[in-house]
């Protein structure tokens, strides 16, 4: 009777401290609380840039695509909110149109600066679409200055209060 009960005292121990083991810095993934993945971006000039290179500032990423009305009202309203409210986050816009020019073209009739424009020319076949599932829907990711995702899927009025 002595060893059951001091076999119940340690199994109860070992249960009640495992849910209190603590990571260090966050895991690797696609939801807030999570580290970004480092990803490589190609500028409409054909220029790479990594994620990790805006490490130190916060950073508004969205995904879009010329063909998705709702992606790219998306991107026109954070990007204009961004540029307006002279706010000291990045904008890292991702174009997953297959054509460059497209992309191109759709951000000249909407109006937008071309600097912080990106596109991924694999469209729906590149690693970026499957890893970041936007096949469930675009997304767009608010990353504080480690790198950590803050937010998803913000309005300009998210923006408002998490900035």
């Amino acid at each position: 009777m002595k060893y059951v009960n001091f076999c119940l005292v340690a199994i109860l121990t070992l249960v009640l401290t495992s849910g209190s083991v603590k990571q260090t810095a966050p895991s690797i993934g696609y939801y807030p609380g999570e580290m970004i993945p480092d990803i490589v971006l190609t500028g409409l000039n054909g220029d790479r840039v990594h994620l990790s290179d805006y490490k130190g500032r916060k950073v508004v990423v969205n995904f879009w695509a010329s063909y998705d009305a709702q992606s790219r009202v998306s991107n026109v309203s954070l990007h204009n909110y961004l540029k307006m409210n002279n706010s000291d986050a990045t904008f890292v816009s991702i174009s997953l149109d297959e054509n460059i020019h497209v992309a191109e073209r759709t951000l000249a009739m909407d109006n937008l600066d071309t600097i912080s424009q990106f596109c991924e020319i694999k469209g729906s076949a590149s690693a970026l679409y499957r890893d970041f599932k936007l096949n469930r829907g675009f997304r767009s990711y608010l990353i504080d200055e480690e790198g950590v995702i803050r937010a998803m899927n913000m309005t300009p009025d998210d923006l408002r209060s998490l900035l």
